[in-house]
């Protein structure tokens, strides 16, 4: 039965979509809900009756059950429309559709506005009883029953706009300090892992405020976001402690990771946030300018999930033929875990306002669905033939739409596919959840297609496609990604991302006809495992990262694409796999700052056009000239070729006649049907928003960050702050220590060990961003026997470039870029310097001082470096041994000494 619905399922959806079906004449039963109706009544009247003992229902729920009675009846021969009139429509607990709720093809169900009107299906309650506090700007109500726990009223709507928690700092994001110090255990006396539960701040930023357990830290990282309760403040240690455990160190991925505190009433200090004091039962607000306890309405969301469809697909029977139009879907809650939440990626775990499983030919269409702190719409597990069509998301808590499941389903019933996501608009994605997918999340589920939807102002990425990481097999296949408009994506904070997103095996899948501008990272980004995708026919412009980033992948086509005014670099061709296999042919890639490529990962490449816009020499893979490149077999028949755009500087990218590009046979982008469709009112909604051009040049991550410390300041055991610690295992780690010291107390000991994964193991590293100047770095430096090191300065080219490179081996030979320099003692401390020139300094040239006790000063003014290095983005201390060896830093200095 089951394979017999899957297939019926399939077939009554692709003829009904090329018009070969027709339902058959038959009566229409249409019912009317309405805000003074009575779900006692039939509700087929559309106002009360004047006896008052009929007219129509007054809820949801009491629709689906005055259907379902009709149902029971065996009345219905043909469609059933519901109609709501105007009004709220208060929802407390999920309104849940089965089976038995189905309609059919001949007889579906509509529940929708009635024409000309806006009714709101609603999971909030207003919140009343607003006064001022006796002194101050505060006003202050009573917590109702059920809305005084933090963990429940996590977001306050006022006039229907989202109102901030408060949080501090108002603006921006503090810095994490560094890791804690490791805890000793009281029975065995060894360490206490708390990296994942507790982090070092900067003194200041944190007080052990009174209600301190109510509030919560919001860490960002690479790719996603952790919400967690804080436990305790200790302020002498500058330690806060968090309920829950992270995904991942904190401090692992970047050394200065951003967070905010939220939920403390210490932190109301500015218009338009507000605070729940759940020891008095109180909730507070800081009112907007104009705003009067009269003139404002309040609703705290208290239902999660609104609609419910579950259906049976393993017995074969869904719930079937059953749409949603018109209406509003508002105000959701969302509540947090005691112990917090983090998900791995995309807040995978987060659930959705409508949200099924077992859906067929079930549609949400010309919604709005707004002021929710989750995600909207989400057909999971053995979801077919489903529409999401033409619908307002925004205000969204997560993102906008998600289509099946992360884990590949055991049986083909339980597959979702063959699903439509069209016409949405869907922005200001990430209020609550910043690592959301903010437009459209696809898992492991194929056939489905995602066109002409605009999507913008997300925290991160616009469309995700597949969720297995590398070559392992999926059901990700032959999605089609066209005709969407996707814009303003990335807010800065999580750099891991792109416009457009893919994971693993995809055969089939084709992205094409895509209009993607201003992203904070990447465009269009294959990540591990991508494979078997066509890219086509997309415009790529003003983004981070590059038009087109490829971690690896097999069997990846970029062709017919712009990819212009890439920040960083134009197309990032990731790591080298041996599996790897990426085409790029009738490309254009113009832009005026940044990498042509970045990376070397093997590829084929012909019939492109390059150009810089200031007309600068292109360096290929790896370093290699046009011509070079050419002779290795790449781009035997591109052109280094203005491509001859209308306008590039005013974003323009038709071509003028007599383009080089079409000589070589790109055809040229017609995005006139990129975006939403419909009615002019439609199609212009986006534009209501004025946006600006995302500006690249004050990147927030590329400020300079200088070094200055002795590590006096970080307690013993604790890692360096400001800076990576990558690679600690088992008894090799770099922490802070007493042990040593050049100066002072403290100093970092270095710690190798025997059978890591890679002899460069452990390392700390900073990220400097430091463009130009005379730079000067100077340290201690304290060798154990047996130790090896080194120390390199980087630039943020990719492949990377290598400057001033010191090392010293186990015999404690110095060397400088391969030049033998002097032997070190060891158990000894000495003292060294690098002066290396950055920017327009920068000459390849750099200057070294190593000053050892009871020996002359060994002063060198001419090593060869890298003239190419012109900027310095990482710089490292690397222990190299294979062995356990030891060695010590102390007194790590980074100074600019000439602009």
């Amino acid at each position: 039965m089951r394979d017999a619905w899957l297939g019926m399922a399939l077939a009554v959806t692709l003829l009904a979509a090329a018009g070969v079906l027709a339902a058959p004449q038959s009566a229409t039963v249409t019912l009317h809900v309405a805000t003074d109706g009575n779900d006692a009544w039939s509700g087929t009247p559309a106002a009360p009756n004047a006896a008052g003992d009929d007219g129509p229902l007054a809820t949801l729920a009491g629709a689906r059950d005055a259907v379902r009675a009709l149902k029971q009846g065996d009345t219905l021969t043909g469609p059933v429309n519901v109609l709501f009139r105007s009004g709220m429509y208060p929802v407390t607990e999920s309104v849940v559709f089965g089976p038995e709720d189905s309609g059919s093809e001949d007889s579906p169900i509509v529940y929708a506005a009635y024409p000309g009107e806006k009714p709101v299906i609603s999971g909030g309650r207003e919140i009343t009883g607003w006064a001022p506090q006796n002194e101050g700007p505060l006003w202050v109500t009573d917590a109702p029953e059920g809305l005084r726990d933090p963990a429940t009223l996590r977001q306050l709507f006022v006039n229907r706009e989202r109102r901030r928690m408060a949080r501090s700092p108002n603006t921006g994001q503090f810095a994490m300090r560094g890791k804690a110090a490791p805890a000793v255990d009281p029975e065995t006396g060894g360490e206490i892992d708390l990296s994942k539960s507790a982090f070092r701040f900067v003194g200041g930023d944190l007080e052990n405020w009174p209600d301190l357990r109510n509030a919560n830290v919001v860490v960002y990282y690479n790719w996603e976001t952790g919400l967690y309760p804080i436990k305790s403040v200790d302020v002498e240690s500058s330690t806060v402690h968090v309920g829950g455990a992270s995904k991942w160190p904190f401090t692992q991925h970047v050394g200065r990771q951003p967070y905010y505190v939220e939920g403390t009433v210490a932190a109301l200090d500015e218009p338009g946030e507000w605070c729940l004091d759940p020891e008095r039962e109180h909730i507070l607000y800081y009112p907007m300018p104009g705003e009067t306890p009269d003139n404002t309405t309040f609703i705290a969301p208290v239902c999660e999930q609104l609609v419910v469809l579950i259906g049976e697909p393993d017995a074969g029977i869904p719930v079937s033929h059953i749409s949603f139009r018109g209406l509003r879907f508002m105000y959701g809650a969302c509540h947090l875990e005691p112990e917090g939440h983090c998900d791995w990626q995309a807040a995978y775990e987060i659930p959705a306002m409508i949200q099924a499983d077992g859906a067929a030919n079930c549609s949400v269409e010309d919604c709005e669905i707004a002021h929710y702190g989750q995600y909207g719409v989400w057909f999971r597990r053995g979801c077919k033939g489903n529409r999401v069509a033409g619908n307002h998301i925004h205000d969204m808590g997560a993102g906008g739409v998600r289509i099946g499941l992360g884990g590949r389903a055991s049986r083909a019933a339980n597959e979702t596919d063959h699903n439509v996501i069209s016409n949405n608009y869907i922005h200001g994605s990430g209020e609550v959840y910043a690592g959301c997918v903010g437009g459209v999340w696809v898992g492991q589920s194929s056939d489905n297609t995602i066109t002409h939807n605009d999507i913008c102002d997300t925290t991160w990425m616009a469309v995700s496609v597949g969720w297995s990481w590398g070559y392992a097999p999926t059901t990700a296949h032959r999605n089609e990604i066209g005709y969407n408009h996707l814009h303003h994506i990335g807010r800065w904070l999580q750099p891991d991302m792109g416009a457009i997103y893919t994971l693993g095996l995809s055969p089939g899948t084709r992205i094409h006809h895509n209009w993607i501008h201003d992203v904070t990272a990447g465009g269009i980004y294959p990540d591990e495992g991508s494979s078997d995708i066509v890219i086509e026919s997309n415009l790529v412009h003003d983004v981070l990262h590059g038009g087109l980033t490829v971690h690896y992948g097999r069997n990846i086509l970029a062709r017919n694409n712009i990819f212009a005014f890439g920040w960083s670099g134009q197309i990032h061709l990731g790591r080298r796999d041996k599996e790897s296999s990426i085409k790029l042919e009738r490309n254009i890639v113009y832009f005026d700052h940044g990498d042509l490529f970045r990376r070397e990962c093997d590829l084929e490449s012909d019939y492109n056009v390059y150009w810089h816009a200031n007309e600068e020499t292109l360096w290929f893979p790896v370093d290699l000239s046009f011509e070079d490149w050419q002779a290795t077999g790449h781009d035997v028949h591109s052109l280094i070729a203005d491509p001859l755009f209308e306008d590039a500087a005013a974003r323009d990218f038709r071509l003028k006649p007599g383009s080089p590009a079409l000589k070589l046979g790109f055809q040229p982008l017609d995005l006139s049907e990129v975006g939403l469709t419909g009615s002019p009112e439609w199609v212009a909604l986006p534009k209501a928003i004025e946006r600006s051009r995302i500006s690249f040049a004050d990147l927030p991550e590329a400020k300079p960050q200088m070094i200055d410390d002795g590590f006096e300041d970080s307690p013993v055991n604790a890692t360096v702050d400001g800076a990576n610690t990558h690679g600690e295992a088992g008894s090799a780690r770099i922490r802070v220590t007493a042990e040593q010291a050049a100066s002072g107390e403290h100093s970092l000991r270095f710690e190798d060990a025997a059978g890591l994964d890679f002899s460069w193991n452990p390392h700390v590293y900073y990220m400097p961003n430091l463009p130009s100047g005379l730079v000067r770095l100077s340290y201690d430096l304290r060798l154990e026997k047996g130790a090896i090191i080194a120390n390199d300065w980087r630039d943020g080219s990719s492949p990377f470039r290598t400057g001033p490179s010191l090392s010293v081996d186990a015999e404690g030979v110095l060397t400088a870029n391969g030049q033998e320099i002097a032997t070190l003692p060891t158990d000894t401390w000495v003292h060294i310097e690098v002066t290396n020139g950055l920017g327009k300094l920068a000459t390849g040239r750099y200057e070294l001082k190593v000053a050892i006790p009871d020996r002359p000063e060994i002063a060198l003014t001419d090593l060869p470096g890298n003239a190419a290095m012109k900027s310095l983005r990482w710089l490292g201390f690397v222990s190299n041994a294979e062995d356990t060896a030891v060695f010590y830093l102390d007194n790590v200095k980074l100074e600019v000494v000439k602009e």
